[in-house]
């Protein structure tokens, strides 16, 4: 008896191990936030180099990427007025953002004795120690939050402390970002008296990490690749004198290079978002689930200092890489989008956890938090573009820009109702001074975190887009990719100079970037300047006035 009840105990041991972790057992565990990859789906090593063609994630993604795109009915405009009928929601009141400084001075400890000497402390959940004063050296360690150090000596700007006596990085060169360290000096001694350090040689710009020249795509595999799903090239000749993207002068060499996208995230935890006031174009579209939004921002006419934080990629990316013919640079995706990117798509694709896994020359890993931890910058970006050997001016259409048409709409407020339990729903007011639209974001003033003003734009644009199943696993509650092909056609309404003009949107090969036009055919022109885009269901509601 005793042996039969041992057995059916241990029968139900295992029947409860089988069934506790659903998301493990389906090959996709859920993201390691302590581990510092920044990713919703940890990558496959597969995936580090070719994978054979009877990998289960290359026939997923085959089969889908093939897959027709239904075809989109002829839009019905409404009479001009008819949807600004409903009066625009006002958004709430809520507390504004506390902004963290792009180059913050080190606070000063109202120090007990320090025994003459300088003594920092560190004030960030986990920080990298690095043996040179700057990104691009190499980590040597990290110290968390509250560990203390004897300070030796700074670099010119006083941007990085060098430091001593790290219990895990004992070699002779430890340096410290100054922003993530409160500072105690001895009386009457000031940061100005710390002894500026010699630093060690600036790494050679040539060197590449072991991580990104065996996941480099190289001029020659981009010119190979199948492009499975997205529609040819079209003939569109590079950039003169004005940038495509914003119709302003492009500066300097810009016209040499193309544009870049980065995966941008949009928790609460991520905002206020850095670097989006810079970019000539930006995304918004929903995630798996329908419950959050995430941003892909484009960046071609101006430098960022600083953009993200850099989250990963979904399957809309491969159809916006293509689209614009950019570079593309997130952190992380599913193995079936990471597939696509990786070995189909026909542009650059850089994902951080493979291809800068030590966060030194293509990225900066800022504290341990997975949602918020990674930034880049465009001349990061443009760096790797070069180590990699795939830069090249834009081979793309560029929207059309002009003065304002006559017959629009008014449309002083715009209210776009992406999820508000995560804060998500988008609000435009337009500012008659400046002539541009005002961002808000949850009910709040959407604020960058580079400038800490509130985002403003020329153009906003609701793109109509069919918002299609799959059964790409995203993340560890099982929920699915959507699949959002930005070629064909659709209805979409263009809002500048304070009015709504209704038509379609068309984009017909690799390349040509949206043109928009009115009911009677014409070319509807935005306004020169920057640009968001909001692709939204079919179904959406946009309630504007």
């Amino acid at each position: 008896m005793n042996k039969l009840i041992c057995f059916f105990a241990i029968a139900l041991v295992l029947v409860l191990i089988a069934a506790c972790d659903p998301a493990e057992s389906a090959g996709n565990p859920a993201p390691a936030a302590m581990s510092g990859i920044a990713t919703d789906a940890p990558p496959s090593p597969l995936l580090a180099d070719a994978q054979p063609a009877d990998d289960p994630a290359a026939r997923q993604v085959n089969e889908l990427l093939q897959r027709p795109v239904p075809r989109t009915p002829k839009p019905v405009w409404p009479v001009p007025g008819d949807v600004a009928a409903k009066p625009a929601a006002k958004p709430t009141a809520a507390a504004a953002f506390v902004l963290p400084t792009v180059t913050p001075t080190p606070q000063i400890l109202a120090a007990q004795s320090t025994r003459g000497r300088a003594v920092g402390m560190v004030t960030a959940d986990r920080v990298n120690v690095r043996n040179g004063p700057g990104t691009v050296y190499a980590i040597v360690g990290t110290l968390q939050k509250s560990s203390d150090f004897a300070i030796s000596g700074r670099n010119d700007s006083g941007a990085w402390l060098q430091i001593c006596c790290v219990s895990d990085a004992k070699i002779e060169q430890n340096w410290i970002a100054a922003e993530f360290v409160d500072v105690a000096l001895p009386d009457g001694m000031s940061l100005a008296d710390l002894p500026v350090s010699e630093a060690p040689p600036t790494p050679v710009a040539a060197v590449v990490s072991a991580a990104s020249r065996g996941n480099a795509q190289s001029a020659a595999h981009l010119a190979a690749a199948s492009a499975l799903g997205l529609p040819g090239p079209g003939s569109f000749a590079s950039p003169g004198g004005a940038n495509p993207l914003t119709g302003r002068p492009l500066a300097g060499d810009a016209a040499s290079g193309r544009p870049i996208i980065v995966c941008i995230n949009n928790d609460y935890a991520a905002r206020p978002q850095f670097g989006l006031g810079q970019a000539d174009v930006v995304y918004e579209y929903l995630m798996e689930g329908y419950g959050i939004t995430r941003f892909s921002a484009i960046y071609y006419g101006q430098p960022s200092s600083q953009i993200g934080p850099v989250r990963s990629a979904r399957l809309v990316n491969y159809y916006m890489g293509a689209l614009y013919d950019a570079g593309l640079a997130c952190s992380g995706a599913s193995d079936q989008v990471r597939y696509a990117l990786k070995h189909q798509a026909p542009f650059p694709y850089m994902d951080i956890d493979l291809d800068d896994a030590s966060n030194t020359r293509y990225s900066v890993s800022i504290g341990s938090d997975y949602r918020t931890r990674l930034r880049t910058a465009t001349d990061k970006l443009r760096r790797w573009l070069a180590d990699w050997g795939v830069d090249k001016p834009a081979a793309i259409r560029g929207f059309t820009f002009g003065s304002a048409p006559s017959g629009g709409a008014p449309a002083a407020s715009i209210d776009i109702p992406y999820p508000r339990a995560t804060g998500s729903q988008t609000a435009y007011r337009y500012d008659a001074g400046s002539g541009r639209y005002l961002r808000s974001l949850g009910g709040a003033p959407h604020v960058d975190g580079n400038t800490g003003a509130q985002l403003a734009v020329d153009n906003v644009i609701v793109q109509f887009v069919a918002h299609q199943a799959t059964n790409i696993v995203e993340d560890s509650l099982g929920s699915t990719s959507i699949r959002l092909d930005l070629f064909g056609s659709g209805r979409a309404i263009v809002f500048r100079d304070g009015q709504a003009l209704e038509g379609a949107w068309r984009s017909e090969s690799r390349g040509d970037t949206p043109r928009f036009y009115d009911a009677a055919g014409a070319e509807i022109p935005l306004k020169p300047g920057q640009s968001w885009i909001s692709i939204v269901p079919p179904d959406y509601k946009i309630v504007y006035q």
